[in-house]
Parts: C-alpha cells; structure tokens; sequence
C-alpha cells in the first residue's frame, strides 16, 4: 500500500477464549473494523482430514487481504503449534479484488469473506483439538494486524448443521480447478518479465491474473487480449529472479468465473 497508510505493526487486537468447548465454531472475536472466528466441519466417522473456515466479518469500507498482499500487507496465517493431533494445514482462498491506492496496487477482499482450511490430521483414531490462533490483516485508511485466538477439541459424530452449512459453502465458492479450456497454457521469461499466455471463455473480454508465489515476487500483471495469438499477461520479476524454475500459484478471473492453478515458470 502506498506511503499514506502505515501499517500498525504495534497494535494487535488479541481476545483469548476463557478455555475449551465442546463447538464447532471458536466465539466471535470483535477487531478493529470487524470480527473474527473459526469454523470446524467435524465428519461423523474420523478421517484424514477435517474441514474448517476461517470466517471474516468486515463492517463498510474495511478490507483484509488475498494469500498474496503485497509489499505492506499481512497474509492470512494460522498457528496451530498448541494443537493436538494436526499435523498441518492449508488456507483456500476465493477470487480476490484488485484494489488501487495511489502507485499502489494489491489483492484482497472488501466485503465479509471465509476462507476454507484443511487440517491434516496425524493419526485418524486419537483425540483432535484445534488450539491456536489465526493473524491477519485489516484495512480502512490504515491497516492494523489483528490475532484471534480460538481452542476447538473435536468429537467425531457431534455435527453442527449451521457450522457444516458455512463451512461447506466456504469452500464451494472458490474457483474452480484451471483447465486446457480456462487457466494459463504456457510460461516464459522475457527481459526481465515473466510471460504467461492464457486461454479464456471469453476472448473478447478483459480478465485479471493474480500471482503468488514464496520464491518470486511481481508487479501487477498486465493484460493483453488483443492480436492473432492467445492473450496473455506481463508481469515484471521484482525479486527472485535467480529461481528457476519456479512454482507460481494463480487465481484467473474473467467476469463472474474464476479458476485457480498452479504453473511451472522456466
């Protein structure tokens, strides 16, 4: 973000749970600009993984980021070292938008957001509990990094039905799995640019790429949908130029559709 928002690196909103419940969901924790809480989707037979959501409540004209926030932003993180029988996990993120503040640019989202989480589970027959607490960032004019704290042991069998329809809807809004027909088809380098040639629904209609990747960094893509070839996006290699290849996760957007893939940069 640019020189006139600051990030408060100072000011953590942190309020602890008074101890652990037998819930699917962690109390609402009250941020700056919003609120904060967990959602767990605990099957009726134990497994390998366990489903949850890390729901965000935004009030008017706040913001919190994508998985890729840019120079000054706070990256959605959780810290589950305190829990039981997790052996690790992965933040799902929706389509982001792309915000403007002034020369600076950046993905994030405007209105109240959850974002789907997958815990790895050690051992399918022990006792689970979910312990820790999630950070991220939250914007108005400033942006301020907030840390709710949440602690969710798990009884196999114990459904919520509000808390397994959230869930569920969660992760039922992410984009799809890119395609041969939607999603990027090929990857180059050139003068100090990263090339990404795409295939679109629409050819007609302009599209945003949005990048992530923890060896490289790039400016904002540009996009070029016109000529005789496939349209295709620019990007200018700020920093990890040296890596290759790299591995680059994106969210393709085109209109009301989305898709989401990985892609290997030679």
């Amino acid at each position: 973000m640019n020189s006139r928002i600051a990030v408060l690196a100072a000011f953590i909103a942190v309020v602890f749970q008074a101890g652990p419940a037998f819930a699917e969901s962690s109390p609402w924790v009250d941020t700056p600009g919003g609120k904060v809480r967990l959602l767990l989707d605990v099957p009726e037979a134990p497994g390998k993984t366990l489903r949850g959501a890390i729901q965000i409540d935004l009030a008017q004209g706040w913001k919190t980021y994508w998985r890729e926030p840019g120079d000054a932003g706070v990256p959605p993180q959780l810290d589950l070292s305190a829990s039981s029988n997790i052996e690790g996990s992965e933040i799902a993120f929706p389509a982001p938008h792309r915000f403007h503040d002034g020369e600076t640019q950046w993905a994030g989202y405007k209105h109240s957001v959850m974002l789907p989480v997958t815990f790895r589970l050690e051992n399918m027959e022990a006792t689970t509990r979910v312990k820790g607490h999630v950070f991220l960032g939250v914007c108005e004019t400033i942006c301020i990094p907030v840390q709710a704290a949440f602690d969710l042991p798990v009884k196999p069998g114990e459904k919520d039905p509000l808390a397994h329809t959230l869930v569920s809807s969660a992760f039922d809004r992410l984009p799809q799995p890119a395609s041969p027909e939607f999603g990027i088809h090929e990857a180059a380098r050139k003068d100090g640019h990263a090339i990404f040639h795409v295939r679109l629904p629409a050819r007609d209609q302009p599209a945003e790429l949005f990048l992530s990747s923890g060896a490289m960094s790039f400016t904002t893509p540009k996009f070029d949908g016109a000529g005789e070839g496939n349209p295709g996006f620019s990007s200018k290699i700020l920093s990890g130029a040296g890596k290759a290849p790299a591995t680059i996760d994106y969210t393709l957007v085109q209109g009301d559709r989305a898709v989401s893939g990985t892609v290997a940069l030679p």
